[in-house]
């Protein structure tokens, strides 16, 4: 075999094993060099977290600052609420533009212009006299910048981990929770101390210090000859129908997923308990998400754990309890309510990125990673307005949050769908070459397991279809990647 040194960047992308004796890889495969899974990986997590801690936990306490505005401006509770909802939404509705930056110029570029236009929004929002400027400053350019932080660091732990990435995933986003621990009362400190004008430009000097975070992103060693098969292969998403199955479930759930961050607090204002004990139900939430997000994501990287009933069962109970909540009379309900919310809805937060690279493969993750999040802003910009209009139709906050258990429980059923996706054979043998797993070929039924992918091989007569199941594992001896026969159904 000729040496790397003389090979062609295409030969490079194509290098076939001589042990194995295999045919060579189909011309849109790309060779990725495998995760380091430790090492500087665990710096970069926890430049990850740095990130979470200063985005989604100030995203987080948009209760406390839906809550400071409606006192500021006097304005009504829908128009208000879309403030915090289209920052949000403008946070995921550029994930894509953040994921394919980053892939182009790197991580650390990313976040470190992400972290002063982020700076720059709060900053201005500072200046606003009335409600209408904040869509903007607040809304728009403060969420955009968080975008290009947030994102970023999510699709460099699927580079530096595959293994461990669930461990990883959770330890970066209890950052989030931890911002949110932390966000909640001090805004409101802050704001009764010095109004939201002085509020927010505290608020920019802090974000600013997400550069720091760039500076860690070291990029990974790559192939960089085959980068441009491998952006070829990003345009192919949608073919994946388990892709496409997995972001309808998740459009679905974020039709109502910031209704409790946005309106939990005055929903306990509302109810009679002050304004102070009503802030700390953001931390009780934050708290509930550091422990689920850790929890849950060292179990979740053990075979035992299948990862997608794991997210269902965690949206089933955040259902649950957010219809529940209504009949709380008394702020320890509503604390546990809080709590519990936190605790599953860490384990969702920390499992969607880990299992849209299960079905998406480490080659499509960035992009996979990218569109997802920016389709689910579409529908994330709509609850909170909705959930303040119910109110404001209704005077009673329970409507809102029947709503939200019964969407929520809408999501979960459409997950069900990704038990059972048929697959065409050619994609499965790519996805097999790539893990270096056997050629797969016609002949007696047994099952492996690929990179995240317990694969039923049994050909179909009709046109040589197969199926999987989802989540799957991937197993891992002695380096090499172990395959079992009659695997159940995980």
């Amino acid at each position: 075999m000729n040496s790397m040194s003389d090979m062609t960047s295409e030969e490079r992308c194509h290098e076939v094993s001589e042990e194995d004796d295999q045919p060579a890889a189909n011309v849109n495969q790309v060779h990725h060099k495998p995760p380091p899974d430790g090492g500087w990986g665990w710096v970069v997590c926890l430049g990850a977290w740095i990130v979470n801690f200063l985005t989604v936990g100030q995203q987080n306490a948009a209760g406390v600052v839906y809550s400071a505005l409606l006192n500021e401006y006097s304005t009504k509770r829908g128009e208000t609420a879309w403030v915090a909802s289209l920052a949000s939404s403008m946070m995921y509705l550029f994930a894509a533009v953040g994921t394919s930056l980053a892939e182009r110029f790197g991580s650390r570029l990313v976040v470190i212009i992400g972290s002063f236009v982020s700076a720059s929004g709060l900053l201005a929002s500072s200046f606003a006299t009335t409600l209408t400027p904040l869509y903007g400053s607040y809304g728009i350019i403060w969420g955009l910048g968080a975008s290009l932080g947030l994102f970023p660091s999510l699709v460099i732990l699927t580079k530096y981990f595959r293994r461990r990435l669930a461990l990883a995933s959770g330890m970066a986003l209890a950052g989030a929770a931890c911002g949110t621990l932390v966000y909640g009362p001090v805004i409101q400190l802050l704001v009764s101390k010095y109004g939201i004008s002085v509020t927010f430009r505290i608020l920019a000097a802090v974000q600013s210090f997400m550069f720091m975070s760039g500076l860690i992103f070291r990029p990974v060693e790559s192939h960089k000859a085959c980068r441009d098969r491998q952006r070829e292969n990003d345009g192919n998403i949608f073919k994946n129908k388990a892709y496409v199955i997995w972001v309808a479930s998740l459009c679905v759930f974020m039709l109502v997923f910031l209704v409790p961050f946005v309106h939990l607090v005055r929903f306990t204002e509302d109810k009679g308990i002050n304004t102070t004990k009503a802030s700390l139900l953001t931390g009780y939430m934050a708290f509930g998400g550091l422990t689920g997000s850790i929890a849950f994501g060292i179990a979740c990287d053990h075979l035992q754990f299948n990862r997608l009933k794991v997210c269902q069962l965690s949206l089933l109970l955040i259902a649950i309890s957010s219809s529940l909540v209504t009949m709380a009379n008394k702020y320890v309900w509503i604390c546990v309510y809080a709590f519990t919310f936190g605790v599953f809805d860490g384990c969702y937060e920390m499992l969607v990125p880990v299992i849209t690279r299960d079905i998406a493969g480490p080659q499509r993750v960035a992009h996979a990673i990218g569109l997802l999040y920016c389709m689910m802003a579409f529908p994330k910009t709509l609850g909170p307005p909705i959930a303040g209009w119910l109110f404001d139709l209704s005077n009673d906050y329970s409507v809102s949050f029947y709503v939200t258990s019964a969407v929520t429980i809408i999501a979960t059923a459409v997950m069900f769908l990704l038990n059972w996706v048929p697959l065409h054979k050619d994609r499965l043998e790519m996805e097999g070459n790539e893990m270096h797993s056997p050629k797969i070929t016609d002949g007696p039924s047994h099952e492996s397991v690929c990179d995240g992918f317990g694969i039923n091989l049994t050909p179909e007569a009709d046109d040589s279809v197969t199926r999987r199941w989802l989540p799957i594992y991937w197993v891992e001896s002695r380096g090499e990647y172990e395959y079992r026969e009659k695997l159940t159904v995980l």
